[in-house]
């Protein structure tokens, strides 16, 4: 990763306007839907590539925006912003597409067929920092990915994830320090 690919992202000051969106969407109004998806889209792209790879995160961003247009009832119109609530919902479809991956190859593996390996391996041309994140569970590295590129808090992870405040910072804490002995075990 760049210097600049890692920054954080600060969360935008979209609150009361996400808000007013999500209350039109939820009327009816699905053409609010492109607004949200202009200030969020690429947000949640960058965040399911490191998550789960380039070929899931098209589908992933647009299966969250059209989950938006059935959930936007439900938005919270008191909560600061949407973010949070938008990476939620990424996550959540993250997980249940691998859910479904894992029943099909379990199918197919039944059927004799030879498993294959469904990680996201990375390529040549990834960093080692990159390398290091790859090799951390899902959920050690969705925690790390929310806090230290997208500039969550870990009381709002908590809340992306349905997790206790203690879960957060214990994954947070051993993604740390399994990404510092990646690097440690390179040095010579």
């Amino acid at each position: 990763m760049t210097r600049a690919a890692t920054q954080r992202v600060l969360p935008s000051a979209h609150g009361p306007r996400d808000a007013l969106t999500l209350a039109r969407i939820a009327a009816g109004d699905l053409g609010e839907l492109g607004t949200l998806y202009d200030r969020y889209a690429a947000d949640i792209l960058r965040f399911v590539t490191r998550l789960g790879g380039a070929s899931l995160a098209e589908d992933v961003v647009q299966t969250v925006f059209v989950r938006v247009a059935t959930l936007a009832g439900v938005y919270d119109p008191q909560a600061p912003s949407a973010r949070p609530w938008l990476f939620g919902i990424a996550v959540r479809i993250l997980r249940e597409q691998r859910r479904s991956l894992r029943r099909w190859t379990s199918a197919l593996f039944e059927l004799g067929q030879h498993r294959r390996e469904l990680s996201a391996a990375p390529s040549e041309g990834t960093s080692d920092l990159e390398r290091a994140v790859a090799q951390l569970s899902v959920a050690k590295r969705t925690v790390l990915l929310l806090v230290e590129v997208e500039g969550f808090s870990c009381p709002e992870v908590a809340s992306i994830l349905v997790l206790p405040i203690g879960t957060v910072w214990t994954r947070l804490h051993h993604a740390r320090r399994e990404v510092r002995g990646f690097f440690q075990e390179a040095e010579p």
